[in-house]
C-alpha cells in the first residue's frame, strides 16, 4: 500500500519544516519536546499547560479513553490562543512523547477559522502509526480522520527530522535501535520511513 499524501496533508510538512528549520537540536540526541513546545508557545500559542493523568474510568456515553494518548481543550475565542494537554500516564513513556508531539501538531495546523469550545477536550483516541491504513478516500470524506493524519505526519516530522532519522537508520541499523534513540515505538520508526523526507 502507498502511503497517502494529498494536498489537505501538504501543512504537516510546512509545519514541521517551520519548527525544525528554527529550533536547536544535536545530532546524536533525540529532539527536545520542550523546545518544541518553546517555539510553538512563541509563534502560535503564547500558553500551553501540560498536564498527566491517568485515563483509567474514563468515558464519554459507552466509549471508554483507557487507550487513548492524549486530550486536549483549545481557548481560541478571543485574541490569545490557548491550550492545556493532558497526556495519559497510564501509556509508556514513548507512547506519551509522540501523543504529546501529536497535540502540538494539532495545535500548530489548526485552521484559523476553526473555532473550538473551550470547555471540551478533544481526545485522541485514534493514533495512527500505520499510515497506509487510511485511504485517500478515507480523508477526503473524513475531516477528523484528515485532522488526525496531519497531526501525525506533523509528529513523526518533529520528532524524528529528515537528516538525522537517515543517518541514524544508517549508523544504527535496526528499527528496533532507531525507535531506542528517538525515544518512540517501533511502529513509529516504521511510519516515518512511509512519509519520507
Amino acid at each position: 500500500m502507498s502511503f497517502v499524501c494529498n494536498e489537505n496533508i501538504q501543512i504537516a510538512y510546512e509545519k514541521s519544516d517551520e519548527v525544525m528549520n528554527n529550533i536547536q537540536y544535536e545530532p546524536d540526541k533525540a529532539v527536545d519536546s520542550t523546545a518544541v513546545i518553546e517555539y510553538v508557545k512563541e509563534h502560535y500559542c503564547p500558553k500551553i499547560e501540560l498536564y498527566t493523568r491517568s485515563f483509567a474510568g474514563l468515558q464519554y456515553a459507552s466509549a471508554s479513553y483507557d487507550d487513548c494518548g492524549a486530550m486536549m481543550r483549545v481557548n481560541n475565542q478571543g485574541e490569545t490562543l490557548s491550550a492545556t494537554i493532558v497526556l495519559n500516564s497510564d501509556m509508556p513513556a514513548a507512547f506519551q512523547r509522540y501523543a504529546l508531539m501529536q497535540q502540538i501538531g494539532h495545535l500548530i495546523t489548526l485552521p484559523p477559522d476553526v473555532r473550538l469550545n473551550p470547555d471540551n477536550y478533544n481526545v485522541s483516541k485514534h493514533i495512527y502509526y500505520d499510515l497506509s491504513q487510511i485511504t485517500e478516500e478515507d480523508l477526503e470524506n473524513n475531516y477528523y480522520l484528515m485532522r488526525e493524519q496531519v497531526a501525525n505526519i506533523f509528529a513523526l516530522r518533529v520528532l524524528m527530522p529528515n537528516r538525522q532519522f537517515y543517518q541514524k537508520m544508517r549508523q544504527l541499523g535496526s528499527v528496533s535501535a532507531v525507535a531506542q534513540f528517538f525515544g518512540l515505538t517501533e511502529d513509529a520508526v516504521i511510519s516515518r520511513m512511509m512519509i519520507g523526507a
